[in-house]
């Protein structure tokens, strides 16, 4: 979790799978949600970072805020 001066907490979820992310991951991110105790006033943005890519349920899902590819870092400019 990142916590900004802005009051947002990024709740990050890291997947490294050697497969594509399932909707599992919607189910999870949402309980997390759900019991994390956050101050008032602040907004929750959900950010998932995978490596081998996301199932399109997860995408049309729209639960998380950002889905970052983080095998995108290791590619040549």
């Amino acid at each position: 979790m990142i916590q900004t001066k802005h009051n947002t907490l990024y709740v990050c979820e890291i997947k490294f799978s050697t497969s594509e992310v399932k909707t599992s991951v919607v189910e999870e991110m949402e309980k997390k949600i759900e019991n994390l105790s956050a101050p008032k006033g602040f907004s929750i943005r959900p950010v998932l970072i995978h490596v081998n890519g996301v199932s399109q349920a997860v995408k049309d899902s729209e639960v998380f805020g950002e889905i970052v590819d983080f095998s995108q870092f290791f590619s040549p400019i």
